[in-house]
């Protein structure tokens, strides 16, 4: 049998379905259609329904029921505190590489991002963040049960008084532990506030205390989340598999032992998906796109895009004169960048939008750049200077940026993708890749500046 989310389905096959069984989203039904009701039912938790086909069925709708794990009951220890102190005395590290920055957490240690670039020769320059030298525990409600040696649980007790915080994981509720480095470098964004990372361990049966992800939740704040072995030791740690619930339809007055429309679901499992909520059809790619999907291996490359010449001639044109900018980025940071005009970082949220200038535009000023660091025009990209963002709280100095526009065919024609790395403190690189940048290209001049022309 399907294993389906229960209301949804019910609600698609048999219309007249209860609405407080929607509280029951974490866990899974397994829908039973045994043929007729028999004498006795087996509970007296149920309710009639009838099909848009006008059959009806007695559904018995599974009891709310509370897990109690055995093990739970008398934990004799050790605390999740000690079973994570354990590791500390290994000396662990760990090291997550991801496409400019590597991160490197020594369990209990410290924990630090860098960058490391080959010069000439064997020279090799290397940039690094502190995000945390010193363990700190978070107090709370919550947290009690870090610290808790051992647990017992008497007859009656609800054990889910000492639930574990959870944090939402490909999906799944997860409890982990948490920690906190602190006295990592400082951050000139938050008035010289030393950076730090919320560490979030979780069990994992296969992990190896590796860093499954590392994001930045805030200015200067960070969070990893680390796969642990050692706390799946810690019952009320482990990741639980969602219950599943049968629910028994019985036909009556002569209805089938399987709703018809039921029936062609099945047979036709692809045709349609139901579920609680209101669903979306799925998006079927208008004239001019295509759906994403991966590229098999050997087959011919993806077409480049067609562009329409007069809406891509007013784009450019607006993108040159600074009124079409670009938005990028993900995380915490966003990114702006209006050509000629300036490029920004900034973060939006319910308190208002923080902004940061990287830097603004001076032909000038970029063309001195330009030849005092005797730079070129690539086949497939161009590099901008702009300079007098604003003052960086631990150089003192204004901030600069590099812009990077760089051509990708192989994205929807008006589409961009936008990132920032910052070589040195408060000096940045903004990658700009997009379509529009490609024919723009072709008209640089010797000091790199774009002059296309625009019919009016």
């Amino acid at each position: 049998m399907e294993r389906l989310s229960m209301c949804g389905l019910l609600i698609a096959l048999l219309p007249t379905v209860c609405s407080d069984l929607l509280e029951s989203n974490n866990m899974l039904f397994q829908l039973n259609w045994p043929g007729n009701l028999p004498v006795n039912p087996s509970s007296d938790n149920s309710v009639v329904m009838r099909t848009a086909d006008n059959e009806r069925y007695e559904c018995i709708l599974p009891q709310d029921r509370l897990q109690h794990d055995s093990d739970v009951v008398n934990y004799p220890g050790p605390s999740p505190k000690s079973i994570i102190e354990a590791v500390f005395k290994k000396k662990i590290c760990t090291v997550r590489i991801e496409t400019y920055w590597s991160y490197e957490l020594c369990h209990g240690r410290h924990i630090r991002q860098y960058h490391e670039e080959k010069l000439t020769g064997k020279e090799t320059k290397l940039q690094e963040f502190s995000l945390g030298t010193s363990v700190e525990y978070p107090t709370g409600e919550q947290y009690k049960l870090q610290e808790m040696d051992t647990i017992t649980v008497s007859e009656g007790q609800d054990i889910h008084d000492l639930k574990a915080p959870t944090t939402l994981l490909e999906g799944k509720e997860v409890p982990f532990f948490e920690l906190i480095m602190t006295d990592g470098s400082t951050c000139d964004l938050k008035s010289g506030e030393p950076r730090k990372t919320h560490v979030l361990y979780i069990c994992e049966e296969t992990g190896r205390n590796e860093i499954y992800s590392l994001k930045e939740t805030s200015s200067c704040e960070y969070e990893a989340i680390v796969l642990s072995p050692v706390l799946c030791t810690h019952p009320l740690y482990k990741v639980k598999d969602t219950p599943v619930s049968n629910i028994n339809c019985y036909a009556l007055d002569g209805a089938p032992r399987i709703p018809v429309s039921y029936d062609k679901l099945i047979a036709n499992p692809q045709k349609k998906q139901y579920s609680a909520g209101k669903t979306k059809p799925p998006k079927t790619p208008t004239k001019g796109q295509t759906s994403s999907s991966s590229t098999t291996k050997g087959a011919a490359p993806p077409p480049k895009p067609s562009i329409p010449s007069l809406d891509t001639e007013q784009l450019v044109k607006d993108f040159l004169s600074g009124d079409h900018c670009l938005h990028g980025g993900q995380g915490w940071w966003k990114y702006e960048f209006c050509y000629g005009k300036f490029a920004q970082q900034y973060h939006q949220d319910k308190n208002g939008r923080t902004e940061v200038v990287l830097g603004t535009w001076n032909k000038e000023e970029h063309i001195e750049w330009w030849t005092r660091n005797s730079k070129n025009v690539g086949s497939r990209s161009v590099t901008h200077f702009y300079a007098h963002g604003d003052i960086c709280d631990i150089t003192g100095k204004p901030r600069e940026v590099q812009v990077r526009l760089k051509c990708s065919e192989n994205m929807q024609p008006h589409a961009v993708s936008i990132y920032l790395i910052e070589p040195s403190t408060c000096e940045y690189i903004l990658g700009v890749e997009s379509p529009i940048i490609c024919e723009l290209l072709e008209t640089a001049d010797e000091h790199g500046l774009l002059h296309p022309k625009i019919q009016e």
